[in-house]
């Protein structure tokens, strides 16, 4: 019987799935896997690419991306979980892909909170899909200089006016 090679990404890091969860996620409540930050630090380093590859989409990233370096030498710093996807785009830190799937997605978020009546509403809904500020205003912007004007009521024939 031969021994099996590593097969995929996951076992060529020589991390375990707690390891590479707590680079995804952080520290569990019960305290961090690893003994130290340099451990922390070179399980990182080797397990990097494929923390990446799994958990940088969507345009969020891993609580390692943004405690270990990655983020601060882009100079960002964590805006909490609910803001990583406008603050990234809005930072022009995510992938060309990324942006894409973002923008279609906030469109369409953008679009339903148009059709609320209350202003508030529309707010809480747009801050709930962290769509970003400078899109609100273009939108926003677009849309009131496509909306066709009301037709101005017609001038009153000069029958109806002698009529009077």
């Amino acid at each position: 019987m031969r021994p099996r090679g590593k097969t995929d990404d996951i076992d060529s890091c020589g991390l375990t799935y707690s390891e590479l969860q707590e680079l995804w996620l952080g520290p569990c409540s019960g305290g961090s896997v690893f003994n130290s930050l340099e451990e922390l630090r070179a399980a990182w380093d080797r397990g990097r690419d494929v923390v990446m590859k799994l958990w940088a989409t969507n345009g969020r990233r891993p609580q390692a991306w943004w405690f270990l370096g990655d983020a601060a030498s882009l100079g960002l710093t964590w805006p909490g979980y609910d803001r990583q996807q406008s603050y990234l785009f809005e930072h022009n830190a995510l992938s060309e892909v990324e942006c894409e799937q973002l923008l279609a997605s906030w469109r369409q978020e953008f679009e339903h909170a148009s059709s609320l009546e209350d202003i508030a509403a529309r707010k809480a809904h747009l801050d709930w899909a962290d769509v970003p500020r400078s899109l609100r205003q273009r939108w926003s912007a677009n849309g009131r200089r496509r909306r066709p004007r009301q037709p101005a009521a017609p001038a009153p024939s000069e029958e109806a006016a002698a009529i009077k």
